[in-house]
């Protein structure tokens, strides 16, 4: 049961105009840049509203929010597995954008160890993320599930084959609260070298102390400071097979609006997207400048493994027809594996008509 997140006068400055409440994943979403270079204020100032970052609110309920989306007013743009869970079982949202840019997932051993291929890893142990945390959809867990599973279908192998092993996470929301998402991640970033003792590597610290024999990985520039190291190596990457369905994890990524919010603030919405678009065009023709702004705004440790990242990447808000393909795979992997309760229709789910106002507009 998840309680509505709606800031109060004491919370949010009074203010004349409409307000949405926002909230974007530490991932490469145009709505980050835009956000950094002021054009979602300045495209929602055009239509008389202003936008208030989630968590610039301290407090369960916020971070909670960002996963269940228990706000009337509020739009997210990250990860798929939330924005499903939330449609499926929590609160009506309309979907108005999707981007894929995520790597299809790799596969990590150690650099002695006598594994070459996937088929090397039957009857080993494999980690899985777990996080201790109840109240949000354990998406990292279903990441990594997904990709894992794929890993292994590509070479026959079933789920059965290999040893799973969970990995703890107490996963904590302690950060100070931030007027944009990236002080909130600026507080998480350390010293990209040192990348195996860091917040995210628990599963490399379980593979090198021998806890288990593979690690599955679907970060930016991770997996080069792992090989960097000499301690560790890829045996699969995802990336490098032409079937296009290996790449459906927590992408493609998801722009969602309450429905009740979309349907009485239609030009609000709009705007929201113009900026994305905006910044989805300028990331495109400028992946070297908006690696530097990912730097500030995402959880990659590196600006280069960034630039060269988005040069594989359209940055451009859609909802073609192969990404809503993509996220039907998603959503029914979600169903059958437990992670949502209910079903529903993604075509049903998307409304592109925002989208199509807005990009007629350029």
């Amino acid at each position: 049961m998840t309680t509505a997140f709606n800031p109060s006068p004491e919370d949010i400055a009074a203010s004349t105009t409409r307000e949405l409440l926002y909230t974007i994943c530490p991932v490469l979403v145009a709505s980050n840049v835009a956000l950094e270079l002021g054009w979602i204020d300045d495209e929602l100032a055009k239509v008389g509203a202003s936008a208030t970052y989630l968590r610039s609110v301290a407090g369960e309920a916020a971070w909670q929010a960002h996963y269940s989306h228990a706000s009337e007013r509020l739009l997210r743009d990250g990860g798929n597995s939330p924005a499903i869970w939330a449609q499926a079982d929590l609160r009506p949202t309309v979907l108005v954008g999707l981007t894929q840019a995520q790597p299809a997932g790799r596969i990590i051993v150690r650099a002695q160890d006598d594994i070459y291929r996937l088929g090397d890893l039957k009857s080993r142990r494999i980690a899985i993320y777990r996080s201790l945390q109840s109240g949000k959809i354990d998406f990292r867990r279903a990441t990594t599930e997904h990709g894992i599973l794929t890993a292994l279908a590509v070479q026959g192998l079933k789920r059965e084959d290999v040893e799973w092993v969970d990995i703890e996470d107490r996963d904590n929301h302690e950060e100070t609260p931030s007027r944009t998402p990236a002080g909130i991640w600026a507080q998480r970033h350390g010293d990209a070298e040192a990348i195996i003792a860091g917040a995210h590597s628990r599963e490399a610290r379980a593979l090198l102390e021998g806890r288990v024999d593979a690690i599955y990985d679907s970060s930016i520039g991770t997996a080069r400071l792992l090989e960097a190291s000499g301690l560790f190596k890829l045996i699969e990457d995802l990336d490098h097979h032409p079937d296009w369905t290996l790449r459906i994890a927590n992408a493609p990524r998801t722009i969602t609006v309450s429905r009740e919010f979309a349907e009485a603030n239609r030009d609000v919405v709009v705007a929201w997207l113009r900026a994305s678009i905006r910044a989805g065009h300028w990331i495109n023709a400028n992946p070297d400048a908006a690696s530097e702004i990912f730097l500030r705004t995402t959880i990659y440790p590196h600006a280069g493994d960034i630039a060269a990242a988005l040069r594989g990447y359209d940055l451009v808000p859609n909802l073609s027809a192969q990404n809503l393909s993509g996220l039907t795979i998603q959503k029914n992997f979600l169903l059958s594996q437990g992670y949502i309760r209910g079903d529903f229709d993604v075509a049903c789910w998307a409304d592109a008509s925002y989208l199509e106002e807005a990009l007629a507009s350029f």
